[in-house]
């Protein structure tokens, strides 16, 4: 014969979930739906406790874990906002040139090179956790500063993920950066990115890009950009020269 008490007492002790959670459940949605666009402030912590009926302190924990998950942003005397790539579009520019701390940074343009589709790479479809056979989207691009190559780029991603690239007209490659523009056109924000950074020779392909020597020494960097919940959706390398303007970092 079953318990009922018993049975009742476990059920709702497997079924009860934490207001806190419940809240930060709610949150999450309103931000993936695009409730509140990037770089929006959230309502205030007092407001959001008395709209769901829950406490500040409940209010406070959801946000926070949203803060340490990386979908929100606080700024000190100024609010909780949505992160993205429009907030935290100046940490997101990985080609920034000084010459030193004091100088002024260089102007740079972008020339679209190519976009094509390309079989799958295992090396690169594990970086963006996609299966061995899916495909890839392969865009190159440089950078120059004065009419003079600086960076030779090329990124991969993930055609299911952004589907008619190929139909963006080249000039959108070269006017707005490729953060923005997914983030525009197909609501992935960036929330955070991971580099490891190396010095390479440059081979044949690279060097006659950046119209130098083959086998010069330039700086490489790989670059993975991850949105919600983890998920990369670009790999890239970059190959840059350093020889007269340094790489600027901001954190």
């Amino acid at each position: 014969m079953i318990n009922k008490r018993l049975y009742a007492k476990n059920k709702s002790e497997k079924d009860f979930v934490p207001a806190y959670f419940k809240l930060q459940k709610t949150l999450l949605h309103e931000i993936e739906a695009g409730h509140w666009e990037p770089g929006a402030s959230i309502p205030p912590e007092r407001l959001l406790a008395e709209t769901h009926k829950v406490s500040i302190g409940t209010v406070k924990r959801a946000i926070l874990n949203l803060v340490n998950d990386g979908y929100l942003y606080r700024v000190q005397g100024s609010g909780t906002f949505v992160a993205g790539t429009d907030l935290r579009r100046e940490s997101l520019r990985y080609y920034r040139f000084l010459k030193n701390f004091n100088g002024y940074e260089a102007s740079i343009k972008i020339q679209f090179l190519e976009l094509k589709k390309i079989k799958g790479n295992d090396k690169i479809n594990r970086f963006l956790k996609l299966s061995r056979n899916q495909g890839l989207y392969k865009l190159r691009r440089l950078f120059t500063i004065s009419r003079r190559p600086i960076v030779y780029t090329i990124s991969y991603l993930s055609p299911k993920m952004f589907l008619n690239l190929e139909e963006c007209p080249p000039t959108r490659f070269e006017r707005i950066s490729i953060f923005n523009m997914l983030e525009q056109s197909y609501g992935y924000p960036t929330i955070f990115n991971q580099e490891l950074f190396s010095a390479i020779s440059a081979d044949c392909e690279v060097a006659n890009l950046l119209e130098i020597k083959e086998g010069t020494s330039i700086l490489c960097l790989e670059m993975l950009a991850f949105t919600y919940k983890s998920k990369p959706y670009e790999y890239r390398i970059g190959y840059c020269l350093t020889d007269e303007r340094k790489i600027f970092r901001e954190w």
